[in-house]
């Protein structure tokens, strides 16, 4: 039976409303979720090391020179987005399936996945998270780097965390260079130097930072094009470990438009770790958009050329 428009009306504003609880929803901290902090801990070590190294031996001494106002206003821009985004990758819930989906859908072919471990029919691209012990929506693999699943609503905030993270290390490699060579060649040419054995130990720890950072850096770089690759194809990693070679995802709907189900349809935002009605995912998370298919039988599908 049709529905008339206030009812409609009244229907778009109840799935407004859900979508925005849902993305709004943060993670309860289960005793799983407890005992997965000491992860965290280890990032916010190595984070606040080389930040601390960085800033309190390399540039604060230089306080207030305009060379130093300049590189420390760009690093700390990277830094709070960071740390923003990092926050909201842990906090952020990546997505549960909505109550009761899947029993009035009016297709069959939607309940032929159910999980019996939630006792929930899974939408298309859910999967079940052994360790969050629940279904993710748009699961793209459980981090323990972040003690959480990257799923449909937190997988902006991943992808921003990679790059926030890489452009920092950036600014701490570039910008530690000459101070470590400057601090080297004084220490061995200059016999003179006071405090000399305060001096060795601070050189050593910023040495230890540089190359801290730049092991992260060359370990991040196919990281990041990798994530990058996925979100431009419309594909997750567990998608990604069962594709054939050179196959596009039956839900690839152009490079644009699968950037925007993910950073959402204001470029202007998607450097913003924080969901607003403008820059959250494009969708619910559980219907999706797919390219158009010609049905050979029950399992099989061939693109439509």
């Amino acid at each position: 039976q049709a529905q008339g428009p206030k009812a409609q009306r009244r229907n778009f504003v109840r799935w407004r409303s859900a979508a925005l609880a849902a993305m709004l929803r943060t993670r309860p901290f289960t005793t799983q979720r407890i005992y997965g902090m000491g992860f965290i801990v280890i990032v916010l070590m190595i984070i606040l090391g080389i930040h601390s190294c960085f800033v309190f031996i390399s540039w604060f001494p230089k306080l207030w020179r305009g060379d130093a106002v300049l590189v420390l206003m760009l690093y700390h821009v990277f830094f709070f987005n960071l740390l923003a985004s990092f926050y909201q990758c842990i906090m952020t819930d990546p997505g549960v399936v909505p109550p009761n989906w899947g029993f009035y859908m009016g297709d069959e072919t939607k309940r032929r996945r159910y999980c019996k471990m939630c006792n929930v029919w899974k939408p298309d691209r859910t999967h079940h998270c052994s360790i969050c012990n629940r279904c993710i929506l748009n699961m793209d693999h459980h981090c323990p780097w972040i003690n959480n699943c990257v799923g449909f609503y937190n997988r902006k905030f991943f992808i921003q965390l990679l790059v926030y993270v890489y452009l920092s290390l950036l600014v701490v490699v570039l910008f530690s260079v000459f101070e470590i060579y400057y601090r080297f060649a004084r220490l061995t040419g200059d016999p003179n130097v006071k405090n000399k054995t305060v001096e060795w130990i601070l050189a050593l720890l910023l040495s230890g930072a540089f190359l801290m950072s730049t092991l992260l850096l060359c370990t991040l770089t196919n990281f990041i094009k990798f994530h990058m690759k996925l979100v431009l194809e419309n594909y997750t990693t567990i998608e990604n470990l069962e594709r054939e070679e050179s196959a596009a995802s039956k839900f690839d709907i152009g490079r644009r438009r699968n950037w925007e189900q993910v950073f959402g349809n204001n470029s202007y935002l998607w450097w913003l770790p924080m969901h607003t009605q403008a820059s959250r995912p494009i969708g619910d998370g559980v219907r999706w958009r797919v390219h158009y298919t010609r049905i050979i039988d029950e399992d099989e599908e061939l693109p439509h050329e």
